[in-house]
């Protein structure tokens, strides 16, 4: 199909729907930049990659880390996957996005 943009990461998506998350893969947060994306990768890369070590279960890692650094460095790719994930699960704190606690003691008219 002409002009049809082509899915980025369908693979990363359909492991996510297993519970794979490229976050955990690299041990990054979703606020994580490019910068630390990237370092994050490298040191583990250094670990894992098969010619630095000869243990069996550590190709499979490193493959991991790899499909998860494509996904997170591809602007589009991560933005595709963090819009299937949704918004962040988080518990806002007070006076947070506009909201304001009101505290007993202090709004009493005495």
């Amino acid at each position: 199909m002409a002009g049809a943009m082509p899915l980025a990461a369908p693979a990363a998506l359909a492991a996510a729907a297993t519970g794979w998350s490229p976050y955990e893969a690299l041990r990054v947060g979703r606020a994580a930049t490019q910068v630390e994306i990237k370092a994050a990768y490298r040191a583990m890369a250094k670990r894992l990659h098969p010619d630095a070590s000869r243990a069996s279960g550590e190709a499979a890692a490193f493959l991991e880390i790899r499909r998860a650094y494509e996904t997170l460095s591809d602007p589009d790719a991560r933005a595709r996957y963090d819009r299937w994930l949704g918004p962040p699960h988080h518990r806002p704190g007070p006076g947070v996005a506009g909201v304001r606690v009101r505290r007993w003691e202090t709004d009493q008219c005495w």
